[in-house]
């Protein structure tokens, strides 16, 4: 007999709103991913995923993280892509103060 699993649930319209910003976000489309994320914030404030996804735009888009970006990035489950994004982060700003 298998163990069941709990799987995390999530609404049909949230699944779809996660993958059309991955979309842009694979098409480096960050933009628009970043519009869309935060329209999808003001429906879905405490989803972490979004949260992540909308760090990782601003950071391709150059813009100023207004949050604790790092432990925003860790609750969303990856440690090794939000290293990767806030690696990326820093070196935006490194390039700035150049």
């Amino acid at each position: 007999m298998k163990a069941s699993r709990k799987h995390d649930v999530m609404d049909d319209d949230l699944v779809i709103a996660i993958g059309l910003i991955w979309g842009h976000l694979n098409a480096h489309q960050f933009e628009s991913a970043y519009q869309l994320v935060c329209g999808c914030l003001r429906l879905w404030p405490q989803e972490k995923r979004l949260h992540a996804m909308a760090i990782y735009a601003a950071v391709e888009l150059n813009l100023p993280l207004d949050m604790p970006a790092r432990p925003a990035l860790l609750a969303a489950g990856c440690k090794e892509w939000a290293d990767m994004v806030m690696q990326r982060a820093a070196s935006n700003q490194s390039l700035e103060n150049a």
